[in-house]
């Protein structure tokens, strides 16, 4: 299957849908084939097909990775398709799900996290990874040395951390909630991953082209499901509004060290630049 694939693209069809980073085809076999655009990192993709192998292994998702394939100049990875909707849209057939949104997430994560690994790539080498990277060039080798510092005093941890942990990536299928898109997976102090999520519903924008009058009505409802997802997730672990707030840096620099959004970019530069001029508070 996979060489027919690659031999002519045209077979593919019209994708069902379009991310930030590739389209999907629905293949035979209940399939899917994830076929990055040209731009594409192609590290970026060999981790999500690592990652992905990883996580699954240890059941902490249900979605099979079954390869990689290359269409023309475009690399692809093939996966179980879902047939289901994301956690956002579950409250468009029942509206009381709203409320539940908040715990689902949080006990999702935290299972999560209850799941330790050694493979996954340890937070605190993505963390220096980005440093280096061309979307934090605008700090002095001295507010980076500054950086590097607060990262080797980071708390360890070998948890299974996701880093791009929102309603959108958790798949409502039957019973299942699976959770989808595994790319900037890592190894970690879960810590740091529920300060990314925190991040996520504060300072991510909104698919681009949103209407004003959605952006609202979305960033009340993102206020509503991240209150509630903390409150369970702090009852449930036990950490503190100060365990998260030592990551909250962390959370700024992988945002922009990894997804580089026009639109958030000079948003993150001011809170990291405000980080590093007040002594390491935001």
């Amino acid at each position: 299957m996979n060489s027919s694939i690659e031999q002519n693209i045209n077979k593919l069809g019209v994708p069902f849908a379009i991310g930030r980073s590739a389209d999907l085809y629905a293949l035979p076999n209940n399939q899917v084939l994830k076929l990055f655009f040209p731009s594409a990192n192609p590290k970026e993709i060999e981790a999500e097909y690592e990652n992905t192998l990883e996580v699954y292994r240890l059941h902490t998702t249900k979605m099979q990775c079954y390869g990689k394939v290359k269409v023309g100049e475009r690399l692809g990875i093939i996966f179980d398709r879902l047939e289901g909707i994301s956690l956002t849209k579950l409250p468009d057939k029942n509206p009381i799900e709203l409320f539940r949104i908040a715990n689902t997430l949080a006990n999702i994560h935290f299972q999560m996290h209850q799941t330790k690994t050694q493979k996954l790539k340890d937070i605190k080498e993505i963390l220096n990874e980005c440093l280096v990277g061309k979307p934090l060039e605008f700090l002095s080798e001295e507010e980076k040395k500054t950086i590097r510092e607060y990262i080797k005093n980071l708390p360890e941890g070998n948890s299974v951390l996701h880093l791009d942990f929102h309603p959108e990536n958790v798949i409502v299928k039957d019973k299942d909630r699976i959770v989808i898109d595994w790319m900037t997976a890592a190894k970690g102090n879960p810590c740091a991953d529920v300060s990314f999520t925190q991040l996520l519903f504060t300072d991510a924008e909104l698919w681009p082209g949103t209407p004003k009058l959605k952006i609202l009505f979305y960033t009340l409802i993102r206020k509503f499901i991240l209150s509630g997802y903390l409150k369970a997730y702090k009852h449930l672990s036990g950490i503190t509004d100060s365990d998260l707030n030592r990551w909250r840096l962390s959370s700024l620099l992988l945002r922009l060290g990894l997804w580089d959004i026009e639109s958030e970019r000079e948003n993150l530069k001011r809170q990291i630049k405000t980080w590093l001029e007040r002594g390491g508070k935001l």
